[in-house]
């Protein structure tokens, strides 16, 4: 019985902690530098849609750009869309920290049989400092779209908006 316990309580566990590993992709951007969705109006049904994600994945960008295209022209209330124009961005942003160069405090503790003795000094520092730099790749796809009301059949540059979404949607 209690091995049965302790195995449902790992298996909780693991589920609980791949479950919170894996953020999920599609959002709304709360910033321009953070991965998600972000839109504006061009003119009256054209819209220029943009996801960016916090890495190298240009496919999967697009992809979660057309799930966020076809969502915004069903919300707009329009059956289908045409692809106008689609570009592409790649970033990659460093930062760098460093401490600054300088003596280092050393405290020593020499113990015997008569108690203990503490030392406090100086030593030396790093001449050059020490620090470290981080790297962030992020890569944007951006659709701009016209919605309209058309048959997507009649074109193949039209794009029926309900069946793009479904076939995106997780």
């Amino acid at each position: 019985m209690k091995r049965q316990i302790s195995l449902g309580a790992v298996l909780a566990g693991f589920i609980l902690v791949t479950a919170c590993a894996s953020a999920p992709d599609y959002r709304e951007a709360s910033s321009q530098r953070s991965a998600g969705y972000s839109e504006s109006i061009i003119e009256t049904n054209r819209y220029a849609v943009s996801y960016r994600l916090n890495n190298d994945d240009y496919g999967r960008a697009r992809e979660l750009a057309m799930r966020r295209v076809a969502e915004l022209t069903l919300e707009s209330g329009f059956d289908t869309f045409e692809l106008v124009t689609e570009s592409s961005g790649q970033q990659t942003e460093r930062d760098r920290y460093a401490r600054t160069a300088g003596p280092d405090r050393v405290i020593e503790r020499d113990c015997g049989l008569l108690g203990c003795a503490t030392t406090v000094r100086n030593a030396p520092g790093d001449p050059f400092g020490d620090g470290f730099e981080t790297e962030r790749s992020s890569v944007t796809a951006t659709l701009e779209i016209m919605m309209s009301n058309k048959d997507a059949n009649v074109s193949p540059s039209l794009y029926d908006a309900s069946e793009v979404f479904a076939n995106l949607s997780d």
